[in-house]
């Protein structure tokens, strides 16, 4: 059997198990398995002392409506993914240097029901580099419900620009149907995503030509944080947070409220 005959026979091997399971009607669990396996077979590494090596991260990108369906669906989808594509490197006879990193993202350019990966090899010291800041939810996050940010985020372009950042999702590319247009050949015509998360914005790249970085650091996906300068292929723009505006308190409240009153002059002095 060729290695690619064999690669497809792990694909169908695969949607056997469990595999199945984690996309319910929403997406065909072969050709997920199919583009997973062709992934690993694509972009497997070569150590110098002639050791073959499975990709240590990949992208699946899906149709913006099922990855937020999936998202609800299936709140652990990455982590399951990670387990299978390990059992896929095993299988296949790769070396592996750990647990897989698999993101999933949304790609606009995707239909719906398809999908698409990429992966890569990438070593240790790059891949710190460039991972995410992990996300935790704050106590005062869980406890409101709120996927808001505290603040009031903005972004500054072109060092004057001031950009208000209100919506929960946010286009940036260079094409007209953005939200957020940069008008640069080196942007790609969908190039990244904001996309609120845990009250935080995240920065997706899109698969992008000319790649994304966040202070000087490729990106795939990263939590964005006061002050972060995020570069779209040499495009940079500032990303900021006003303080949140205070809640102006009700008349009931404020008659409850004991005012402060300075001492007097003569109190004060002695």
């Amino acid at each position: 059997m060729g290695r690619i005959s064999s690669f497809e026979a792990l694909a169908e091997k695969l949607v056997e198990g469990t595999f199945a399971r984690l996309f319910a009607d929403r997406l065909s669990p072969l050709e997920v398995a199919t583009h997973l396996t062709r992934a690993i077979e694509d972009s497997h590494t070569v150590s110098d002392d002639g050791v073959a090596q499975a990709p240590t991260h990949y992208w699946i990108y899906l149709n913006p409506e099922d990855c937020d369906a999936l998202a609800v669906e299936q709140p652990d989808l990455e982590s399951e993914l990670a387990h299978h594509v390990g059992e896929l490197s095993a299988q296949a006879g790769l070396a592996t240097a750990g647990p897989p990193v698999v993101r999933v993202l949304p790609r606009r350019e995707v239909r719906s029901r398809q999908v698409r990966v990429t992966a890569k090899w990438m070593p240790e010291d790059v891949a710190q580099k460039g991972e995410t800041r992990e996300m935790q939810p704050s106590e005062a996050t869980v406890a409101s419900g709120s996927s808001k940010p505290p603040g009031r985020p903005f972004l500054i372009l072109e060092g004057r620009r001031h950009v208000n950042l209100l919506e929960p999702v946010i286009s940036i590319g260079r094409a007209l149907d953005n939200d957020l247009i940069l008008e640069d050949p080196r942007v790609s015509r969908h190039h990244a995503q904001f996309r609120q998360r845990y009250g935080r914005y995240v920065l997706y790249d899109l698969d992008s030509a000319g790649g994304t970085t966040i202070n000087g650091y490729p990106v795939e996906e990263c939590v964005l944080h006061c002050g972060d300068v995020v570069s779209f292929a040499g495009v940079s723009v500032i990303y900021g947070e006003d303080p949140p505006t205070p809640i102006p308190q009700s008349v009931s409240e404020k008659e409850n409220t004991p005012a402060f009153r300075s001492p007097p002059r003569d109190a004060a002095a002695d």
